[in-house]
């Protein structure tokens, strides 16, 4: 059992997902019992966030920011639902920590870890955190949420209650080598070995796109098309209004 001091952090963490999918218009059902007859690995790209992975299929659904808070950056890639719930997902943020709050888990001391890892475990409502070779060259953090949690006051730090998952979530922080900040969340009905694998070579696959040429170049034209269509449009406004004069 572990200890969290305030429940709503837990909670936002939790339900963000199945929350913000409830409030967009459900896709087309896709049963968790179905997940496994699709085989075909599919390379997803975001054009918003500047990232692209390996799926194990071609999401369903994609939703943006899938949080309340409105500090947090990211897609969720729905790949199996029941109804409102997500079954089969990932949930990928791309600014899921301060960098200078969280030792580099490359070159960090043994100890800065450590205690890092401790304050997940004790602190962020997880059950288990590891180090974990995210590539050959780059490291990160597999964490595991809690399946029973201590609530504490936060004035006392008395127990005043339990909370108790309906699911658990597993996730992977890392840096990439362009400096961005990563979480990758799985949503599965099952933590079968295939799903975990599945799961793990997509982190292993993640690339930030956020220094490429041809992407920020796409951006730019985007952006000046945007604008020459409200430019368009305002001087067409700004006509109609003086031809009524």
């Amino acid at each position: 059992m572990r200890k969290i001091f305030f429940l709503t952090t837990l909670l936002m963490m939790i339900f963000a997902a199945t929350t913000v999918f409830a409030e967009e218009a459900p896709a087309e059902e896709t049963p968790a019992a179905e997940v496994e007859q699709n085989d075909e690995p599919y390379v997803y790209t975001s054009e918003d966030f500047k990232f692209t992975i390996t799926c194990p299929f071609k999401p369903i659904a994609v939703v943006q920011n899938p949080w309340q808070e409105t500090d947090k950056h990211g897609e969720m890639l729905v790949f199996a639902n029941e109804g409102f719930d997500v079954q089969y997902g990932y949930i990928i943020q791309v600014d899921a920590f301060k960098n200078d709050q969280v030792p580099d888990f490359n070159k960090g001391s043994v100890a800065a870890i450590g205690d890092y890892l401790k304050d997940l475990k004790e602190k962020g409502g997880f059950a288990d955190a590891r180090p974990v070779n995210i590539t050959k060259n780059n490291k990160g953090v597999w964490a595991i949420t809690a399946d029973k949690i201590d609530v504490l006051d936060p004035e006392t730090g008395e127990v005043e209650g339990e909370f108790v998952a309906d699911k658990q979530y597993i996730y992977t922080f890392f840096r990439t080598p362009e400096g961005r900040c990563i979480s990758i969340q799985l949503i599965s009905a099952s933590f079968e070995k295939n799903f975990v694998d599945v799961y793990r070579g997509s982190v292993a696959s993640f690339k930030d796109n956020i220094k490429d040429k041809k992407s920020n170049k796409k951006d730019k034209k985007d952006k000046k098309d945007k604008k020459d269509k409200k430019d368009k449009k305002d001087k067409k406004d700004k006509k109609s209004k003086e031809d009524k004069k």
